[in-house]
This record gives C-alpha cells, structure tokens and sequence, in this order.
C-alpha cells in the first residue's frame, strides 16, 4: 500500500510561492521523488493574510491561520517564512503542537564536505555550501548564495539572493542579509543584526543593529 506524505508551506507571500516551485522541483527530480511506496504531495499553504491561491494560477489552497493549523501524520511543514523573529516565533508555536518540519534542499544546490544542515532550513536554487560548514534550523538561504569554508551560520539567520558569506564568518541567531550582501572573511554579525542590499561587512556587526554601505555603517539600532 502506498503512503502519502504531505507538505504544508508557512506562508503564502512572495517567498512562499518560491517555495512551492522550489517543491515541486523536489518532487519532479529531487529528494522527494515518489518511490513504490510513498507519494510526496504539496496540500496548501498556511497563511494569516494572504489570498495568493486566488490570484495566482496552479497554487494550492490556504488551509488554515498558523495558529489553528493542527498537525497531522505523514505532514510535514516548510517555513517559508523571512522573518527572522517572526520565523522564531511561529515555528516554535507548531513545534510545541508537535509539527514536524522538512528540511528543503533544491536539487542545484551544491554541497561539498563535511557540511552540517539543520532542520527546517530552506536553501534555494544555485546556492554553493563549500566544506566544513554548519548551517542551523530554520535557517533561509534565498538563491545564488556562497557559503564560504568554515562557517558558521546560526539557527533563524535569513540570507537574501546572491549574498557572499566568505571563509570563516559567524552569523549569529537571526542575522539577516540583504541581497547581494558581502560578508569578508572571519567577521561576526550579531544576533538579529541587519545588513543592507549591497553592502560590505568588513567588521563585527553588533547585535540588533543595521548596518548599510561599502563599508558598511551602523545606520539604525
């Protein structure tokens, strides 16, 4: 008898619709490749806000709100959520209901040796995890990003398309990245900092603060 395993994307914004064709690229070629023995299958989103199903075409439904989606067997959830704090938050309030998270890897990502992923981490199309690395749980890695060797990169951090995090960087819980940020070697960016699209980090990032420019300033925090 076959068994069908469910996915359900948290949100259904911009980035949620990324995630569903990033699935559905799973499915087609990936690690969810239906087998003789289970069928992989995207059930809907859940979403506070958003009616995308209405708008765009071929998009599931919205099941529920986060908050009064119930756990079931077989499912598992996707954070499509960027928000840093609001990714902390509400994977916590499904994970005390007992959700399970998947943990999404699209087939072009390239992974080199001794890379560590945690779960519910998202990492998009073209993205590069060199070797030696560690990535935490729920962590966002948007498309054509570098992870340099020896890395650090903390559980709720978001990454912005086309950032470069170089050799030995540390990003510390919730640090989100702009795109086409640069962060040199062996720098720290603190917890919940934030650094502007385009910009370069070529010193320690306090916690909690944005920082924007070439070289990147403290601007707010």
């Amino acid at each position: 008898m076959r068994t069908t395993k469910k996915l359900v994307i948290m949100g259904a914004g911009g980035f949620g619709r990324e995630v569903h064709a990033w699935l559905l690229d799973l499915i087609s070629k990936g690690e969810c490749k239906a087998t003789n023995d289970t069928v992989w299958e995207i059930a809907g989103f859940i979403d506070d806000v958003s009616n995308a199903p209405d708008i765009f075409a071929g998009l599931p439904p919205i099941l529920s709100k986060i908050d009064e989606y119930v756990p079931e067997p077989d499912t598992y959830v996707v954070c499509a959520i960027a928000n840093p704090a609001a990714k902390k938050l509400l994977t916590a309030k499904l994970l005390d209901k007992g959700a399970e998270f998947f943990t999404l890897i699209h087939p072009t990502v390239v992974i080199g040796t001794n890379v560590v992923i945690g779960k519910g981490t998202v990492i998009c199309p073209f993205t590069v995890l060199s070797t030696d690395l560690v990535v935490g749980d729920f962590v966002t890695i948007n498309s054509a990003c570098t992870m340099g060797h020896d890395t650090r990169t903390a559980d709720y951090c978001t990454l912005s398309g086309h950032c470069d995090v170089t050799g030995g960087v540390t990003l510390l819980e919730g640090a989100f990245l702009g795109s086409h940020a640069v962060i040199v070697p062996k720098v720290v960016v603190g917890e919940y900092a934030v650094v502007g699209a385009g910009s370069v980090v070529i010193r320690k990032v306090a916690p909690g603060v944005t920082v924007f420019g070439v070289p990147a300033k403290r601007i707010s925090g």
